[in-house]
């Protein structure tokens, strides 16, 4: 136990994303990557968006063409149905932006039909319709008890076993601005490539024989297989000669994964972090008692929101 990181827990938080939570201290926030695509606070600004759209639309080929501007498939959506160029009318490759007004936010999705895909105009719409029934708005701090994702400014109810997903989130602390601390969590990727198959600590070491005597001079604090909830993976904790933390864990999961076991689960921890640049800030603010604490109650802390199909109680924060 380290005094000065319990003492930083003695006030925490759960901040959720997709399917996750992390339970951090209370100064802390999200920083999203991949997200729902959202124009935050513009909803009053719906035409505005509408007119813009098409304009980027027409400016990207001069044959392109807008084939429609307006009300959606459900209520409070917004539709642009368009071709992109003279060629797209010829495949039917014609893309749907779809506008859902929630709260005071606008969320962007859509699709393009595709013949090969047995993507539709029906298909597409079909599935617009649905979205709009489970989308909703939410606020940072809420941590919702049903099934679904959590967005920066919203929250999609759906199923515990359905979504293909991918999660990026950065995690900052206030009383420790130079910690960065992130998630990325891909639920389909191909395991069955040699690239995306290779656990951690063989990558690390396939780097190290790639640059030779040009490999960073480092201090390994630990390294080796770790779980963490049922997930069997591998972390290596070093430091910088430089004076910064580089912390990673990794999940590989079977080909295709499921949402209990992504194909990938990548998690990591750096210090001394300023202008998102690690080693950029002029001391780390943890020394490495401090720092493996810190990884620890962070790791413990990563967990599923709401149970899903597969995943073990410990894995699990709102029972």
């Amino acid at each position: 136990m380290n005094r000065r990181i319990e003492k930083l827990f003695e006030r925490t938080k759960m901040l959720c994303f997709g399917r996750y939570v992390l339970t951090a201290p209370i100064d802390s926030r999200l920083a999203f990557g991949r997200d729902f695509p959202t124009l935050p606070n513009q909803a009053n600004d719906i035409e505005k968006v509408l007119v813009a759209e098409q304009a980027r639309i027409l400016a990207k080929d001069k044959t392109a063409r807008i084939n429609f501007v307006g009300p959606g498939p459900a209520p409070n959506t917004w539709l642009i149905r368009s071709y992109d160029d003279d060629l797209a009318p010829k495949y039917g490759l014609e893309s749907f932006d779809v506008y859902y007004v929630v709260g005071p936010h606008i969320f962007v999705g859509g699709d393009a039909t595709a013949k090969s895909y047995n993507v539709t105009p029906d298909s597409i719409l079909r599935d617009a319709v649905e979205l709009a029934s489970n989308l909703r708005a939410r606020e940072p701090d809420e941590v919702p008890t049903d099934q679904g994702l959590c967005h920066e400014y919203g929250f999609t109810r759906i199923d515990g076993a359905k979504g293909n997903v991918l999660t990026q989130v950065g995690l900052h602390m206030a009383a420790l601005p130079d910690v960065v601390f992130s998630v990325e969590s891909n639920q389909t990727v191909n395991t069955n490539s040699p690239s995306n198959s290779y656990g951690l600590l063989k990558l690390i070491a396939d780097r190290k024989r790639e640059a030779g005597s040009s490999y960073p001079k480092l201090t390994t604090l630990r390294e080796g297989k770790k779980k963490v909830h049922g997930w069997n993976g591998e972390e290596s904790l070093v430091r910088a000669a430089e004076g910064f933390h580089d912390f990673e864990w990794m999940f590989i999961g079977e080909n295709g994964g499921s949402v209990a076991r992504p194909g990938n689960l990548n998690v990591a921890m750096s210090t001394k972090v300023a202008s998102d640049r690690v080693g950029a800030a002029p001391a780390s603010s943890l020394n490495d008692e401090e720092a493996i604490a810190l990884w620890d109650k962070f790791l413990d802390g990563l967990k599923f929101r709401v149970a899903v199909p597969g995943a073990p109680a410990s894995a699990v924060a709102i029972k």
